[in-house]
């Protein structure tokens, strides 16, 4: 099964492929391509589409390197180029991959980002105008009247004895 982060850039058609098992590790645990592909630190999005598009040999020669170069797999995990065929095999071929691209995908999120942010930036100025102009038109003291001072009000009123 691929996982849930990967399935919105993937069709389910590399499921079988992502999720069929090629052996255990030394430890005993099962590995899948995905998570062979994973612990080869090799994105099995990118991976997957890319064996896709390759004619079937060099598929299956890639894939015998690739689970070859696996640091934790004993010998008899790693397939042979006829078992790297038969997983070759389980991929979709030609126009029928629907891998939705990485590249437009985050343009189409970038065109995106890039309009919010033109439209903050203009938010931004606007405002800075509108503030620039306040200060420059708003009444201030004028030149023949000064504002009274606080010290000034308090010497007018008369003070009360305390008794």
């Amino acid at each position: 099964m691929t996982h849930a982060a990967l399935s919105p850039l993937i069709g389910p058609e590399f499921d079988e492929f992502l999720g069929t098992s090629i052996g255990e590790d030394r430890n005993g645990t099962g590995l899948s391509v995905l998570s062979a592909l994973a612990r080869l630190d090799v994105d099995p999005r990118k991976e997957a589409t890319s064996l896709a598009r390759m004619p079937r040999e060099a598929a299956a020669v890639r894939l015998t390197e690739l689970i070859e170069a696996l640091p934790l797999a004993p010998a008899s995990a790693i397939p042979s180029r006829m078992s790297a065929a038969n997983l070759v095999a389980l991929l979709p071929k030609g126009k029928a991959v629907d891998a939705r691209s990485s590249d437009s995908l985050f343009a189409a999120t970038g065109s995106r980002e890039t309009r919010v942010l033109m439209a903050l930036s203009g938010f931004a100025i606007v405002m800075l105008v509108l503030f620039t102009m306040s200060a420059l038109f708003s009444p201030g003291p004028r030149s023949g009247a000064a504002a009274p001072r606080a010290a000034d009000a308090a010497a007018a009123l008369p003070r009360k004895p305390v008794p």
